[in-house]
């Protein structure tokens, strides 16, 4: 016997079945990226146009974002280390927080905010003018002609954002670390590189492609199903931002708390 919301709680029901759509579309979307990689029906010049935008509108807001808050990191990191006389030990602390959280995040907030915003304003401006329905219509897979491709480039664009994140924050805290504490370059260099491990690395970047992955197909599943003309895409962008940033932070929880009973710590700070 299937188990049914009462009918009493219309907006739990209407939450649980706006969920579960997103679940399947979710799945379906994944479903039809590996099926197009895997038969070659991937549209090649799709993918790279999106690749181009979505890079073009998500790497200038990155980086800029991401200065500041290294040296907002390498602020707060110095002075307290400077109180405890550990100032040493700051690239321990850049290295756990710039590379295993801060720039896997910024890559989110981005993907989510800029790329998610202008995927989702794009194709549900193309279903406010039926050019959607249309290509149902004539036969044409929307999923694997337009979804797919925007997952695709999305994944692609957070790997190389997410490298690039973390050099510019891992810089700049080494900047302020060397130029402004005016501390030796070797201490940084050394406890950064004794705490500072690849698996970090690795899993910042299976965190921002799996950020891009999730912010990509909840912008195309609100863009999809935008109705009520200009203001219905409208508010279908702000739920897809709001809806984006919440995954986004439960998944980051959830990964965190993994490699943290995974992966053992390195020493002791």
């Amino acid at each position: 016997m299937a188990f049914e919301l009462p009918a009493s709680k219309g907006p739990v029901r209407d939450l649980a079945v706006e969920a579960g759509h997103t679940l399947g579309f979710a799945l379906q979307s994944v479903g039809g990226l590996v099926v197009a990689i895997v038969r070659f029906r991937l549209s090649l010049s799709e993918t790279l146009n999106q690749l181009i935008f979505i890079g073009r509108v998500s790497t200038g807001p990155s980086l800029l974002l991401m200065i500041p808050v290294g040296v907002f990191i390498a602020v707060s990191v110095g002075e307290l280390a400077g109180r405890i006389g550990a100032g040493g030990y700051s690239g321990a602390v850049v290295a756990f927080i710039i590379v295993g959280q801060a720039a896997a995040l910024v890559c989110a907030l981005m993907m989510a905010g800029v790329a998610g915003s202008a995927i989702c304003t794009d194709l549900g401006s193309r279903k406010i003018r039926e050019e959607i329905d249309a290509m149902e219509v004539m036969g044409i897979n929307v999923i694997e002609r337009l979804v797919a491709p925007r997952i695709a480039a999305a994944i692609i664009v957070s790997l190389v954002l997410c490298s690039l994140i973390t050099v510019v924050g891992v810089g700049a805290c080494y900047a302020y670390h060397l130029y402004v504490q005016h501390l030796p370059a070797g201490a940084f260099l050394a406890t950064f590189s004794q705490y500072g491990r690849l698996s970090d690395f690795g899993t910042a970047l299976i965190k921002a492609s799996l950020f891009a992955l999730l912010s990509t197909i909840v912008a195309c599943f609100k863009g999809l199903h935008a109705r009520g003309g200009p203001s219905g895409v409208a508010d279908a962008v702000n739920e897809a931002v709001v809806i984006a940033f919440a995954l986004v932070f439960i998944f980051n929880t959830i990964l965190s708390e993994l490699y943290s009973v995974i992966v053992p710590a390195v020493g002791s700070f």
